[in-house]
């Protein structure tokens, strides 16, 4: 009794724990998927499960007791974006050099997009006080502050970049919006109906950008039931993509592949082609860990996903940890 006990309480902690991670991340709505009914084994010694394309292990790109997460290659593959603790940082594809790029004491910023031609990089900017979001511009190796490009009086999920570096979409709670980076007005592209939430769902646009990927679904007692939706990039009503879970959508460079994870059934990262319908799980989540944010190299030849990992043994008062782990993929 008093083992099952502690469980429930190292259960519960770790639940409050996460809640406050995932309302900074503005991933609040995947709390319910990721620890309904608290079934989450505490054991150690979990590896991670990968699928039988042979091409090999995850490989750790960071360390240490950080929160890294929302990668994001560089057009050249030379140069990686990713969040570390409400800041944006820039690291090389070994996980070396890595600075600073953001600094922000009284902000959250993450979900980093590096536009087309490698010179600027948008992210969500969120106040720890209260709910306001805003979509920023920061070019690297420029002496300039980053610079607001739309704002939002609640939460913004994730931003995109269309092709021609021209315009940004993002998503907020219940709407997918489009803004001209050069001014003009935000546009909702989409907006979700009033029982639906799309917050933790993820973003991505086709590198033709015709299409536009985002997870979404309806709020249940457990969560939200998100899946993938399609949306053409003028507007217009969606068409549903995944029928068992999916978030976080990227897309490969030729546009025929989407890496998303799937946060309902058998978990983990997966893989669908647009063209077969294929389905394929990449990366199992572990007993005490679970993989989000998958990203594309330029080549198509690699995976960056990030690795959330619950310690059974907080120490320093956190119970938990985040890096960045590369996986090499087959060609098709």
């Amino acid at each position: 009794m008093g083992s099952r006990t502690e469980r429930l309480r190292l259960g519960l902690e770790l639940r409050r724990q996460v809640h406050g991670l995932l309302l900074a991340l503005g991933m609040v709505g995947l709390l319910g998927l990721l620890f309904a009914d608290l079934r989450i084994s505490l054991r150690a010694g979990a590896v991670a499960v990968l699928g039988d394309d042979g091409a090999g292990r995850l490989t750790p790109l960071t360390q240490g007791r950080a929160m890294d997460g929302f990668g994001a290659w560089s057009p050249d593959g030379k140069r990686i974006a990713f969040m570390r603790d409400g800041q944006i940082l820039l690291t090389d594809p070994a996980g070396k050099r890595a600075k600073p790029l953001t600094s922000q004491s009284q902000q959250w910023d993450a979900a980093p997009a590096w536009r087309s031609d490698g010179k600027a990089i948008a992210f969500v900017r969120t106040a720890m006080q209260g709910d306001q979001s805003r979509v920023m511009l920061v070019e690297p190796g420029s002496s300039d502050p980053a610079r607001a490009i739309a704002a939002e009086p609640g939460q913004i999920g994730y931003v995109a970049w269309s092709p021609d570096g021209k315009a940004l979409y993002y998503s907020t709670r219940q709407r997918i919006v489009r803004v001209a980076v050069g001014g003009g007005r935000a546009v909702t592209l989409y907006s979700l109906p009033e029982t639906w939430e799309a917050l933790s769902g993820g973003l991505a646009v086709s590198p033709d950008g015709k299409q536009i990927l985002f997870g979404a679904g309806p709020r249940t007692e457990r969560g939200v039931d998100y899946e993938l939706w399609q949306l053409d990039a003028t507007g217009g009503k969606p068409v549903q993509l995944t029928r068992e879970g999916g978030i976080m959508p990227a897309f490969d460079p030729t546009g025929q592949r989407v890496a998303y994870r799937n946060p309902r059934q058998q978990t983990g990262i997966y893989t669908i082609n647009l063209v077969t319908g294929d389905r394929k799980q990449l990366v199992a989540d572990e007993p005490k860990a679970m993989f989000f944010h998958p990203a594309f190299s330029p080549d198509g030849k690699r995976l960056l996903i990030s690795r959330l990992l619950l310690d059974a043994e907080p120490r320093n008062g956190q119970g938990f940890t985040s890096h960045l782990y590369l996986r090499n993929l087959r060609e098709e």
